[in-house]
């Protein structure tokens, strides 16, 4: 037996959780964990409320039964709903693209909510009719269930329900993509408009480098018409504006004098 074939045999089994570890998904991807973690423990949620509400414990073997069968199904939509997002939201990684990864988690939740609600409701209806079709609320007055009565129509409400989530899923995702790249396309006309004036202000610079006696007595000139604004302000009002407005002036001109002895030398 070569190496390669004894590594097939021996990955057989255990080939997902080896590639669950070597990919570092717990830690790539925390919130498809979590969220798979939480659709596996919503039948155990649902098993603590029965446990707490002593429903194993009913002289009923018909309400024990259905207790049993309830957690059977939350099992099955839950172990369902964690696969959902183990194939649709950790295998298929989108990378550092933020919006893609939002998209593809929005989209992994709407299928995840609609598929467990179609499970969960219509199991749950068609097990309680059988089994419990007079005294269901038993069940319905502590586990958080919203079916107003229990009958084959309202049974089918869950995949159309489940089924109504997931399109809404798709529109929100069709309405979000266009109102995205709108969003992108102003984010690259800001940066436009920031890089314009960045790059007009480095061209004045070199303008002013290239004139400098001329923009140097043009700004001897506003630098003196600010100082005598300042000083009539501070005499004719009082305040700190006017003070603040003199020491940025003079702390101008004393720069302009730092620049013309630099330039002279």
């Amino acid at each position: 037996m070569t190496e390669q074939e004894y590594k097939s045999n021996e990955q057989g089994i255990v080939k997902p959780y080896l590639y669950f570890l070597d990919t570092n998904v717990l830690f790539r991807k925390p919130v498809s964990c979590l969220a798979a973690v939480v659709s596996l423990l919503i039948p155990v949620f649902v098993l603590s409320l029965f446990i707490r509400f002593n429903i194993f414990e009913s002289n009923e073997i018909k309400l024990v039964f259905a207790a049993i069968i309830i957690i059977a199904i939350l099992v099955f939509a839950g172990v369902f709903g964690a696969l959902i997002w183990w194939y649709r939201r950790i295998t298929r990684d989108e990378g550092p693209k933020w919006y893609d990864n939002i998209r593809r988690f929005i989209q992994t939740t709407g299928e995840w909510l609609g598929t467990f609600t179609a499970i969960s409701i219509f199991g749950i209806i068609i097990v309680l009719m059988i089994f419990l079709s007079e005294s269901y609320q038993y069940v319905t007055d502590f586990l958080p269930f919203p079916v107003p009565s229990l009958n084959i129509a309202v049974a089918f409400c869950g995949p159309v329900g489940g089924f109504l989530i997931i399109i809404a899923t798709k529109i929100l995702l069709f309405l979000l993509d266009p109102i995205v790249w709108l969003i992108k396309q102003i984010w690259y006309f800001i940066k436009w408009i920031v890089v314009y004036c960045y790059r007009f202000i480095v061209s004045f610079l070199k303008t002013v480098e290239k004139n400098t006696s001329f923009w140097v007595g043009i700004t001897w000139i506003l630098a003196a018409a600010v100082i005598i604004a300042t000083l009539i302000l501070c005499f004719k009002f009082r305040g700190i504006a006017p003070v603040i407005g003199l020491a940025a002036a003079l702390a101008f001109m004393g720069y302009l004098l730092f620049k013309r002895k630099h330039y002279d030398t």
